[in-house]
């Protein structure tokens, strides 16, 4: 039940111009501070917490149950102000905690905009009640540690409550971790059928594709991310999947896109510097991998490649040269030569720094609601600083 609530809080409180942070950002917030993950945290931990998070709001509750009625309660703690709000109280059937959850969704949403207008029969409909088993089930999955308890807990989910998008895409991330591709491919699927803006389970079905060796159906997945979110994460995987096709000019145009916004990273050189190696363009390469090293001197693949296109241009004590430093760098380049077979060493993108993913979805449901506003009655906008609950 702990954790129960602020799940169901963190979508009943998902709103336009409102951030809010969900599980993994807590985790990581607690590893960082090296704070136990536990409840009964002092105020004094919690606003600790919600400045690691760069938050403005953290909403704090409890409850408590005879097994039969339930009250919960949650406060508004403004870290900016550094002033906790009065308790917001809930009573009602143990069986109905996700009514009162939304309850409470709809008075904190209350007084955080006063014009806040939606009436709390119109709040509590836009979210169709799941069933207690089937919640119990994916909650018990998010707090096992074993992947393949996981994995039965949100199956079970899933089977109770078909079409369980929460479920459904912690099957298709669970199966991608343990590296089963096709399988993770299958459930993501299912998810971006039901919900197409679902942009995190595209990326890792673009990953999928990817690690599949389906290019086409990769570049499909990332170049759509990409029309909505400008990432470099996507873009950089999405110049790898062209490259890969075989695609030349697609390749070199999302790669050069990703130095563009981000010039001081040195991967994004050694990646385009890769691309131009295999197309057997050494000077696009070399000019690339200098910069790549600039910024990295201790890169051995970085200095291999220099010293594969230094042999091509027969300027052989350059390539002596960057072949010693590759060498000592990272030994496995001999075995590599040895056998005259490298690896594919392009550095794909496997996640996305959450925070700043969960800003950019901010982003999108700001241009959604000005879209609405401009159709039709609007709802009234709320402040824009970043959330957390508790």
């Amino acid at each position: 039940m702990s954790e129960s609530f602020p799940e169901l809080l963190e979508e009943r409180l998902e709103w336009p111009r409102l951030n809010v942070l969900g599980r993994e950002e807590r985790l990581m917030a607690f590893d960082r501070i090296g704070i136990p993950y536990v409840s009964g945290l002092s105020k004094a931990s919690l606003i600790k917490i919600g400045r690691e998070l760069d938050a403005d709001l953290l909403v704090v509750g409890d409850f408590d149950s005879d097994g039969k009625q339930i009250e919960a309660s949650a406060s508004v703690l403004d870290l900016k102000k550094n002033s906790l709000r009065s308790p917001i109280k809930e009573t009602g059937a143990l069986e109905q905690f996700q009514l009162l959850c939304g309850r409470l969704g709809w008075t904190i949403l209350s007084q955080i905009e006063p014009g806040f207008q939606l009436s709390l029969d119109s709040y509590l409909a836009r979210f169709p009640k799941i069933p207690n088993v089937a919640l119990e089930s994916y909650i018990r999955g998010l707090i096992e540690s074993d992947p393949t308890k996981q994995i039965g807990f949100f199956r079970q989910a899933d089977r109770v409550h078909t079409n369980y998008a929460k479920a459904i895409f912690q099957l298709g991330k669970l199966y991608h971790q343990e590296k089963d591709y096709a399988t993770s491919a299958l459930w993501l699927q299912r998810l971006i059928r039901l919900d197409s803006q679902a942009l995190e389970a595209s990326f890792l079905q673009g990953l999928n594709q990817l690690y599949l060796r389906s290019y086409d159906k990769a570049i499909a997945e990332f170049q759509r991310i990409s029309q909505v979110i400008p990432l470099n994460e996507v873009n950089t995987n999405l110049g790898i999947a062209f490259s890969l096709k075989g695609d030349r000019d697609g390749a070199v145009e999302a790669l050069r896109k990703v130095i563009d916004a981000d010039p001081a990273e040195a991967d994004y050189y050694f990646n385009l510097a890769y691309h131009f190696w295999k197309t057997g363009e050494f000077a696009g390469a070399l000019e690339n991998l200098d910069k790549s090293v600039q910024r990295s001197e201790a890169d051995g693949e970085a200095h291999y490649l220099r010293y594969k296109c230094y042999q091509a241009f027969g300027r052989t004590e350059e390539a002596a040269t960057a072949w010693n430093a590759a060498k000592e760098l990272s030994p496995k380049v001999q075995v590599w030569e040895t056998r005259r077979q490298m690896p594919d060493l392009f550095r794909i993108q496997t996640g996305f720094d959450e925070l700043s993913y969960r800003r950019l979805q901010l982003q999108i449901r700001q241009v959604q609601e000005n879209k609405d506003e401009a159709r039709g009655p609007k709802a009234p906008p709320l402040d824009t600083g970043s959330r957390d609950y508790r």
